[in-house]
């Protein structure tokens, strides 16, 4: 899996695909912005690994178009993003009816990764699992426990406690205040 983090124009695409192909990568991410469609529309045809999207596209409404266009074949709407479980769980059943994965992309909270498991083992069409595997990351690793830790069997599971099945630390909250602006948890 290859991620551009939306810095590629058309051209780039077009010279990075044969090669992409030739390693038999699972898929570009973001190699536009989010609602470049033409840009996805052009670069579908310039080989066979498929175009990945939708950390940044928000809501049912914006996924259909995403599925209806049929570019991008990779689905990765993030639950903090995109309305929440319940709203990804519908990207989830559209998506599902062609025959699409739902590939949560995850910020890296403890918060985030809990609910993200939480869609994937709720839908019919839940693909992998991203992790953050940063060294350190306090928002993951002091705001609550860690739900993207390996079990015996090397799987990663939802938590099974109440809610997202996680304690949250408050003196952490505390700690740690709200900035004022945009942002995600």
């Amino acid at each position: 899996m290859v991620d551009a983090n939306t810095a590629y124009t058309v051209d780039d695409v077009r010279r990075v695909m044969p090669a992409l192909d030739a390693f038999d990568v699972s898929w570009l991410e973001e190699p536009f912005p989010a609602h470049d469609y033409r840009s996805y529309r052009e670069a579908r045809s310039f080989g066979s690994t498929p175009l990945a999207a939708g950390e940044n596209h928000y809501t049912r409404f914006e996924f259909d178009r995403v599925i209806e266009d049929g570019a991008i074949r990779i689905l990765q709407p993030d639950v903090s993003k995109s309305g929440g479980i319940t709203e990804v769980q519908r990207i989830a059943a559209m998506a599902s009816a062609y025959k699409l994965l739902i590939h949560p992309h995850t910020s890296a909270t403890g918060l985030n990764m809990s609910a993200s498991l939480h869609v994937l083992s709720a839908i019919d069409n839940g693909g992998y699992f991203e992790a953050d595997v940063a060294k350190e990351n306090l928002f993951r690793d002091e705001l609550t426990d860690r739900p993207d830790l390996l079990d015996a069997e090397g799987c990663v599971r939802a938590p099974d406690g109440p809610g997202l099945g996680l304690e949250v630390d408050e003196g952490f909250l505390k700690a740690h205040p709200l900035i004022e602006g945009p942002g995600y948890v």
